[in-house]
């Protein structure tokens, strides 16, 4: 796969991912359907957060570095993309329960940098 075509099916699949979280949004009532339409609310959500950040990260760093190699700066996207997706969805199932205080969050994002941080050290030359 090329890297448009990456981009091309990366962005369809993320408006597929908001049109469905607009579908659940719309379409689910949470009273009547319990476990699964917040399931499917925070499913979709963090779907559609993953690949609005992956093409984010994939635009902003090419606009940024444009001696880099695509493939390198996809991974990366991709990466930062599903942690910051996962910190996003976190954030909103501890403030949905009353669990977020700011410590759970400072802890939530340093257990972040640490993955990201492992990554980055473990990366070859």
């Amino acid at each position: 796969m090329n890297f448009r075509s990456y981009i091309i099916l990366m962005a369809l699949a993320t408006l597929a991912a908001w049109i469905s979280w607009a579908l659940v949004m719309h379409g689910i009532d949470p009273v009547r359907s319990g476990t699964l339409g917040f399931f499917l609310f925070y499913v979709t959500l963090g779907i559609a957060v993953l690949g609005f950040m992956a093409i984010a990260g994939v635009l902003y760093r090419l606009w940024r570095n444009h001696n880099e190699l695509a493939s390198r700066i996809v991974v990366r996207s991709l990466r930062q993309g599903v942690l910051l997706s996962a910190l996003f969805i976190a954030s909103l199932i501890l403030f949905s329960h009353d669990w977020f205080r700011w410590w759970t969050m400072l802890l939530s994002v340093l257990i972040a940098v640490g993955i990201e941080l492992i990554f980055l050290s473990s990366r070859r030359t």
